[in-house]
């Protein structure tokens, strides 16, 4: 007997959940499983020698020292304020780059430019900053204001807009390519000013994702490590502290309790600026 073709058209039933078993195993191998271990050797029910028992005294420890809410305290400072300045920048950026693939005059070196950051990993990051900034670079050769800068909280602050720069431009990018340029048109026409079609019809269908790729790139940005440890000579964030517990001492207990605190501030980050971003969202299509 003939076996009959599903008909076209139709989709052919199957287990999905097979297809994102791949998936599954993957976040659970590098997620789910080394999390539930920092978790329990932050606890003192993990592996030796964070096996002394059930405790919170790591926690404790954590946020009584002066150095850790400091490094917490410039981390957020550090993430938050870089990506909120990049923002300045990246908004007229993909608004141009929106204009142009609409006209078909997108530019190829540009984009590789503005992602570049991306591709390198942060210690790159930081010896760049090091050779424009640090005490013999380039700019503090030309102007004694810029010796030393790459290891002030001013330096570390720019060194980590370039780390955060492709992290935005891309999210955004995509947003700006969705606007309906006939909106802006449509004001125009009716003699609204640049600034006030920017602020009253741009901005608002724009800010739903400029809040979620902000919370994504704080996130990011928390958990860098390559750029603060090449400059880490002035200002400390709380990733270096995570390794330094490892790497003087292998006290497994207090690095575990500093890398959940970090996680979860990450996590927050991300879980805000979605949320945030759903509401206005709403608000905007309201």
């Amino acid at each position: 007997m003939p076996v009959r073709a599903p008909a076209r058209g139709r989709a052919v039933p199957g287990p999905a959940w097979l297809a994102a078993l791949p998936a599954l195993i993957v976040i659970g191998l590098f997620s789910v499983h080394p999390v539930m271990v920092m978790v329990a050797g932050s606890l003192g029910v993990g592996r030796p020698p964070a096996d002394e028992g059930l405790t919170l005294d790591h926690y404790t420890r954590a946020f009584g020292s002066e150095t850790v809410r400091s490094a917490l305290l410039d981390s957020v400072l550090i993430a938050g304020g870089s990506v909120l300045l990049v923002l300045l920048v990246a908004v007229p950026v993909v608004l141009r780059q929106a204009d142009d693939d609409r006209h078909g005059r997108g530019g190829v070196a540009t984009d590789v430019l503005l992602t570049l950051p991306i591709a390198l990993p942060g210690i790159i990051i930081g010896f760049f900053a090091i050779v424009l900034t640090g005490r013999t670079g380039l700019l503090g050769l030309a102007w004694g204001g810029f010796s030393g800068l790459a290891y002030t909280f001013s330096g570390l602050l720019v060194a980590y807009m370039y780390f955060s720069l492709p992290r935005v431009l891309g999210p955004l990018r995509g947003a700006a390519a969705t606007l309906d340029p006939a909106l802006t048109e449509s004001a125009r026409t009716l003699g609204a000013s640049r600034i006030r079609v920017f602020t009253t019809v741009t901005l608002p269908l724009l800010l739903p994702a400029l809040i979620e790729t902000s919370g994504t790139a704080i996130a990011v940005a928390l958990g860098g490590y390559g750029t603060v440890a090449t400059l880490s000579e002035g200002v400390r964030l709380l990733p270096l502290n995570v390794a330094n517990e490892l790497t003087t001492g292998y006290r497994l207990a207090d690095s575990s309790a500093l890398a959940v605190i970090l996680a979860v501030t990450a996590v927050l980050a991300l879980v805000l600026g979605r949320a945030l971003s759903r509401l206005v969202r709403r608000a905007v299509a309201a």
